[in-house]
């Protein structure tokens, strides 16, 4: 199992890389859209649609897996550290196949969208016309992974004695950068 964890936090990272290079990308064309608007008289075409069909996609579902590899998702323990131990792991099983379900049903649409929108070979036509196909395919991408990363969860959980230290990430000496601790 430590393979498969590997294999898909490689490929979880590499969606992170592309995400944070969106992420800058699209500051820099904004940024450039806006002074040209401002100073030149002549904003970068499109800027709009790229943005809100690419750059945006991208930041938002690429990192969904490596957000999830990490267990750096929102999770309220309220009655959770309550529990027995039995019970938390019938609970941790019952929150990941929901995840799964919610995940894999999103991922399922998003592709069949993202085939529709490159066989109709779908475009924006605006100040300049732009193709929106290449976009639709950030969300399945993302949200397929992380729906495997679910599905290892599943089996972790269900499966290895130490499952409580795969559910919950505590990030090691290197992963770990006090300038980022906000509390």
């Amino acid at each position: 199992m430590s393979l498969i964890e590997r294999l898909l936090g490689r490929m979880a990272l590499a969606l992170m890389w592309l995400a944070a290079f969106c992420l800058v990308a699209m500051a820099l064309q904004v940024t450039a859209d806006v002074i040209g608007k401002y100073f030149f008289n002549r904003p970068i075409p499109g800027t709009a649609e790229i943005v809100a069909r690419y750059y945006m996609l991208a930041v938002v579902f690429l990192p969904l897996p490596f957000a999830e590899l990490r267990n750096s998702g929102i999770s309220v323990d309220l009655f959770y550290n309550m529990f027995g131990r039995r019970l938390r792991r019938s609970t941790v099983i019952f929150a990941y196949l929901g995840q799964l379900a919610f995940f894999g049903m999103l991922a399922y649409q998003s592709s069949l969208d993202a085939v529709d929108s490159f066989q109709k070979l779908e475009f924006l036509d605006g100040q300049a016309k732009i193709f929106i196909w290449p976009g639709t395919f950030f969300l399945p991408l993302g949200l397929w992974l992380v729906s495997a990363v679910s599905l290892l969860r599943i089996f972790q959980t269900c499966l290895l004695s130490d499952w409580e230290q795969v559910v919950n990430f505590q990030p090691t000496a290197d992963e770990y950068h006090p300038a980022q601790d906000m509390s």
